[in-house]
């Protein structure tokens, strides 16, 4: 894998925007970067018993926009590709890389 930035969502949490172009990125959309099995969505009846919360994108949105412990993580993007959630196979295959791992950069 190349380099990544790490970035702290609860310090810096991503905008609106951001997760917009992310949730492009996924084949489930918005609905991937929500944790239904986070505390804060169990709090809130996010769950996939519950049946996930809002069913307008844009409202969702506007939710983990506003609530940044409501999203999966980690979320790796270069801008053309994400994987939300630690799955060490679709990071390779998203991003590539060999057995040394990624290069890190805190940011």
């Amino acid at each position: 894998m190349g380099e990544f930035t790490e970035r702290h969502i609860f310090s810096s949490p991503p905008t609106r925007e951001e997760l917009a172009a992310v949730a492009r990125l996924l084949p489930g959309g918005t609905r991937d970067l929500l944790s239904t099995r986070s505390t804060r969505a169990r709090e809130l009846g996010l769950t996939e018993e519950a049946g996930w919360g809002p069913e307008n994108e844009e409202e969702l949105l506007d939710l983990l926009a506003r609530e940044p412990r409501l999203l999966r993580r980690p979320i790796v993007t270069d801008g053309r590709a994400a994987v939300v959630g630690y799955d060490e196979a679709a990071l390779r295959a998203a991003f590539g890389g060999g057995a040394e791992g990624p290069q890190g950069r805190r940011g």
